[in-house]
C-alpha cells in the first residue's frame, strides 16, 4: 500500500484528495455553517458562476490525464459502447419513461389542492429557474454540463485511480461517500438519500463501465424540474391573461 501510494503520480494525488476530501468537507462545512444570504445573482450570472467552478476542475482533469496518460475511454466515455453500457442506457431510458408515466398518473389524481401546494413548491425553489429563451438555453447547457462533470470526476476519474490503491469496494464506499457528502447536509433523510443514490451510481457505473447512460440519468432531474417549472409559468402567464382580459 505504501509502495503504490509513492508511486501514486502527484497531480493524481492532488486531485485525488481534493475530490475525496476537501471538495465534501467544504460542502459539508457551508451547509452545516451557512453564510448570511446574499440578494440573488440573474439568472444568466447565477448558471455561469456555478458552470466556471466545473470548468477549472475539468481544466485540471484534462492536465491530470495527460501527465497520468489516462484517456477518455479510461474515465468510462469510449465510444462506440459495450454491451452492458448499451444495456444500461436503455435502462435509464426505460427508467426515465417509467417515472414520466408515474408522474403523469399521480399528476391526474391530485386535487385542486394538492396541485396548488405543488406549484407553491416549485415556485419556492432555493435556485433561480430560467424565464427567457436565453436563460433557458443556458439553464440546459450548463445543468448538463454540471451532471457530467460530476460524474466523470466522481465516478469516471475516481473509480480509475482509487482502486489499484485500496480494491474496488473500498474504492466504491470512499467515492460514494465524497459525492454524498458534497451535497451538504439539510436533514438526516436528505443525507442518507444523497449516500444511498451515490452508492447507486457508483455500483452502476463498476456493473457497465460506461458513463453514458448515468450521465442521461443525472441530467434528467435538472430537465424535468425545468419542464415542471414552465409548465407553471405558462399556467401563470395564463391566468393573468385572462385575469387582464375580464
Amino acid at each position: 500500500m505504501a509502495n503504490s501510494i509513492h508511486l501514486f503520480p502527484l497531480p493524481d494525488l492532488l486531485l485525488t484528495l481534493y475530490l475525496l476530501l476537501v471538495f465534501p468537507l467544504r460542502r459539508l462545512w457551508r451547509s452545516l455553517h451557512p453564510a448570511p444570504r446574499k440578494p440573488p445573482l440573474p439568472p444568466l450570472r447565477t448558471y455561469w458562476k456555478q458552470a466556471r467552478f466545473v470548468l477549472v476542475l475539468l481544466a485540471a482533469l484534462v492536465a491530470v490525464m495527460w501527465s497520468g496518460g489516462h484517456s477518455v475511454a479510461d474515465l468510462g466515455l469510449a465510444f462506440p459502447q459495450t454491451t452492458a453500457a448499451a444495456w444500461g442506457l436503455a435502462i435509464a431510458c426505460g427508467l426515465l419513461l417509467a417515472l414520466h408515466l408515474a408522474g403523469k398518473r399521480m399528476e391526474n389524481r391530485m386535487t385542486p389542492a394538492q396541485h396548488a401546494a405543488q406549484e407553491a413548491r416549485l415556485q419556492h425553489l432555493p435556485f433561480v429557474m430560467p424565464r427567457t429563451a436565453l436563460e433557458t438555453a443556458t439553464y440546459l447547457a450548463t445543468s448538463v454540463l454540471m451532471t457530467a462533470a460530476w460524474e466523470i470526476l466522481f465516478r469516471g476519474y475516481l473509480l480509475l485511480v482509487v482502486p489499484p490503491l485500496t480494491g474496488l469496494p473500498v474504492a466504491l464506499a470512499l467515492a460514494a461517500i465524497a459525492y454524498g457528502a458534497a451535497h451538504g447536509y439539510k436533514n438526516p433523510r436528505q443525507f442518507a438519500g444523497s449516500i444511498a443514490a451515490s452508492f447507486a451510481f457508483a455500483i452502476g457505473y463498476a456493473l457497465t463501465g460506461s458513463l453514458w447512460w448515468l450521465i442521461v440519468l443525472h441530467a434528467a432531474a435538472p430537465v424535468t424540474m425545468l419542464f415542471a417549472v414552465k409548465k407553471i409559468q405558462a399556467r401563470a402567464a395564463q391566468a393573468a391573461a385572462q385575469a387582464a382580459a375580464t
